[in-house]
């Protein structure tokens, strides 16, 4: 929508390491992130960083209204555009390196996974560190995240290190991409702790 892109543009104007992209993510994106998404009862999907929604659309749409979510959004206006939007979704405006906590205090189940939107190349060291220890956290075994990087942003270091990073805890990314239909384009990534069968796209692992 056109006010969500004024929006995310302004904010990205006014905190461009925190937001990182000057436009939201297109709905080809958002579809696939959640494609095949699979969360069973009683179990619980994350996200981090949900902006203006467009994966919070596509993760609702994908497990409907009954869905146990939780949205860690840094940015309060966001927070609270958020809120008045998805009237029905729980969000709370904190940073993904306290999910952990947030889902404890949410009473939520197991998190079953991860949607995450932040701009992990523009992140520096110590808070990549954190949201990744938090992810390590939350999964327990068969819990999936998924995030995305644009394509321009694949070899900066710091998209580099991310990856790395992950990978040693979690094994290399399955990717996916890069969705064309979408400002910059942008590969899907996915992790799924170790501990049961995985229903995420099984195309070949790209070269950190």
């Amino acid at each position: 929508m056109a006010a969500d892109l004024l929006r995310f543009a302004g904010r990205f104007l006014r905190h461009p390491m925190q937001v990182g992209a000057v436009a939201p993510s297109s709905r080809y994106l958002a579809r696939a992130m959640v494609e095949g998404l699979e969360v069973g009862p009683g179990q619980a999907v994350v996200e981090f960083g949900p902006g203006t929604g467009a994966f919070t659309e596509a993760i609702r749409t994908r497990l409907g209204q009954s869905a146990r979510y939780l949205g860690v959004e840094r940015d309060g206006a966001f927070a609270a555009m958020l809120r008045r939007r998805f009237a029905g979704l729980q969000f709370v405006e904190d940073s993904a390196e306290q999910a952990p906590r947030l889902v404890r205090e949410a009473g939520l189940g197991p998190v079953a996974a991860i949607i995450c939107g932040l701009p992990f190349a523009s992140l520096p060291p110590r808070v990549q560190d954190g949201v990744i220890a938090a992810v390590d956290a939350l999964l327990g075994p068969g819990g999936e995240f998924r995030t995305f990087q644009y394509a321009h942003a694949w070899p900066l270091p710091t998209a580099v290190r991310y990856r790395r990073r992950m990978a040693a805890i979690l094994g290399p990314p399955h990717r996916r991409g890069p969705i064309w239909r979408n400002l910059p384009p942008a590969f899907v990534l996915a992790w799924r702790k170790p501990g049961r069968s995985s229903a995420v796209d099984r195309s070949p692992p790209p070269v950190a």
